[in-house]
Formats: structure tokens, C-alpha cells, sequence
């Protein structure tokens, strides 16, 4: 892998909860997209001045592209419907984290995840598609800054990074990620935009591997990887590492030794997210490293599909991966 290491930018944000907590058995991690998620106020302001392109990370304002999906106009019964989803996730679930992709800040989270969670580390990103994470009330965390080197051209996604329970036996890092959309599978090398950016994203991913390798820290790597992981291990990642061919080779190549990823979704059936979904594969996935995976070796993986009542709902054409990890 990759020698040199990516800094993220270090936050201002301290330490959040109570730093003597102890974690209940294990950690449940989840991810979800949610489909340009923002309160209707500032959908409302955006939507007379939306662009005919996809604007930049430092424009407020989202794409009304002839022929293209539009950003969803929602209810608040799409809101309610969304955040039963949330509730699930925190009482049946019982998740601890959730990395969050296409949601506009913590005021847009609090439409959906209302009760239960706080809801912090959001990239410093004026695009309405931020990254970032609710995490379960009374959970000590830490923010440590965006992942900003993952926005390779000025309209690509910074990652969001976190410490859950800092300076504890108990510590991992985690990076939520929403990577470039339009490659979901075959080669990187292509001459084709989505995979040409696609192809920058990943070193920089793998930095930020190798630099929690070398740390000896437990951590994982979650969110919209917009790629078919399940077939890209397959293929090797090639010889350049600055520019591989493929991603999940490149990420988990035992190089510093340790550097060996576990999937969420390996062996999964695809569980659609509603009657409309007809993907086959999942985008959505949690990657963990060695020291993550030999503590819990019990691992509970879980697609919590939307309520068949709510269906034609504005929701989101994503829905959570949940992966609970136990000892």
C-alpha cells in the first residue's frame, strides 16, 4: 500500500459524552444514503436557482438536469416515514453509529433521526450532498476532521472521520465515505470521468488504511462506495498503487502487514430497499480491519428495507446496511 499518509484536518470539536462510558457488548455500525436529504425550507430557497449542472462542493445548490431525476420534494409524511427507519435502527438495531451520505448538515439529519442520537462530524461542505454521522446518545466520540483530499477535483465528496470512545481501551476510528458516482464495475483505467476520479479516490483511501494500520488502531471503512465490491475483489488492483485498476485489492493487500479487510455484504443476497429497487448488487457497504474483526468474531449482517406501507413515499433509493459486530 501506499507509504505516504493523509492527514485529515483536525476538528475543533472535542470530546462528545461521557469519556468513562463503556460500550455495551460490541459496536453496531450502519450506513445509509439518503437521497438529498434537506429540510424543505432550504429546498424551498434552492429550488428557484437550481443549476443545469451538478454544482460544485463549494455551491449551495443542486442540479435540475432535463431528463435527470430531481432532488425529492418531501412531506413531512416522507419525514416521518424515514425516521421510523431511524427508530428501527436505534431500537431494534441497536446501532451505534450511522455514516450518513447526501444529507445537508445536522439540521436536514434531525428531520429523520429526531430522538436517540446526536448527530456531529458533518464535512465542512457547502454542496448539499455532505457526509456525515449520527451517533447514539451517550457515546463518547470524537471529530477529527474531513477526509478533504477524497475531493479530488472540487466537486467530489470529502470523507467524514471520527474516534468513537477516544483515548480508551475501546477505541476505533471510522471514515464514512461517498465516493464518485457512474463506475460500479470493470476497470479503473478507462477513459471515462466517473472511473478517472473514481481511480483518484482510491489512494486516498488506502492512505488513510495504512496510516490505521501502522497506528495499531481497530477501524472501519463505511458509506456509498458507488462499486460493485463483491465483483471488484475478484481482480487484482494492478502495479501502480497511485493509480489502481481495481479498488478492494488496492485497499487490502496484508501491505503494512495487517491490511486485510473484511466486507459486510460478502456472501449477501441483495435484499432490495422497497417494490421499486431493482438493483442486484449493493453500493452501500462497512469494511473492517483485522484487529476490528478478531475481537467480535460474531457478526450479525442486516438490509433494513423500508415499511411496505410507506410505499410511493419520497424516501431514498438507498437504505440502511447494518453489520453488528459482537465478541
Amino acid at each position: 500500500m501506499l507509504l505516504a499518509a493523509l492527514h485529515a484536518t483536525p476538528s475543533l470539536a472535542g470530546w462528545f459524552g461521557s469519556p468513562s462510558a463503556q460500550p455495551k457488548d460490541g459496536l453496531t455500525l450502519a450506513t445509509w444514503n439518503m437521497d438529498w436529504l434537506m429540510t424543505p425550507r432550504t429546498h424551498d430557497e434552492l429550488a428557484p436557482r437550481c443549476m443545469s449542472k451538478q454544482p460544485a462542493s463549494n455551491e449551495h445548490a443542486f442540479p435540475c438536469t432535463p431528463g435527470k431525476p430531481q432532488p425529492p420534494t418531501r412531506t413531512q409524511a416522507d419525514f416521518d416515514a424515514l425516521a421510523h427507519t431511524a427508530n428501527q435502527l436505534r431500537d431494534e438495531q441497536q446501532a451505534d453509529v450511522v455514516g450518513l451520505q447526501e444529507v445537508d448538515g445536522p439540521d436536514a439529519a434531525r428531520m429523520v433521526f429526531n430522538k436517540g442520537w446526536k448527530l456531529d462530524c458533518f464535512v465542512n461542505r457547502a454542496h448539499p450532498q455532505k457526509v456525515g454521522f449520527a451517533i447514539r446518545e451517550g457515546l463518547p466520540y470524537h471529530c477529527n476532521g474531513d477526509l478533504s483530499a477524497l475531493d479530488v477535483d472540487g466537486s467530489t465528496r470529502a470523507g467524514a472521520d471520527i474516534t468513537l470512545y477516544p483515548g480508551s481501551r475501546n477505541e476505533v476510528r471510522l471514515l464514512a465515505v461517498h465516493l464518485k458516482s457512474g463506475c460500479f464495475d470493470g476497470r479503473l483505467d478507462r477513459h471515462f470521468s466517473p472511473c478517472e476520479r473514481l481511480r483518484q479516490q482510491a489512494p486516498v483511501v488506502e492512505a488513510w488504511i495504512d496510516q490505521r494500520v501502522r497506528e495499531g488502531k481497530p477501524f472501519a471503512v463505511l458509506g456509498d462506495f458507488n462499486r460493485h465490491l463483491d465483483k471488484d475483489e475478484r481482480y487484482p488492483a494492478g502495479p501502480d498503487e497511485a493509480a489502481p485498476i481495481n479498488l478492494m485489492q488496492a485497499w487490502s493487500d496484508n501491505n503494512p502487514p495487517g491490511a486485510v479487510l473484511l466486507r459486510a455484504t460478502q456472501g449477501e443476497a441483495y435484499v432490495p430497499c422497497d417494490a421499486d429497487d431493482h438493483h442486484k448488487a449493493y453500493i452501500d457497504d462497512i469494511l473492517i480491519d483485522q484487529k476490528l474483526a478478531s475481537a467480535n468474531k460474531n457478526r450479525r449482517f442486516a438490509r433494513l428495507s423500508f415499511n411496505p406501507q410507506d410505499h410511493g413515499r419520497e424516501l431514498s433509493d438507498h437504505c440502511p446496511v447494518v453489520w453488528g459486530l459482537t465478541p
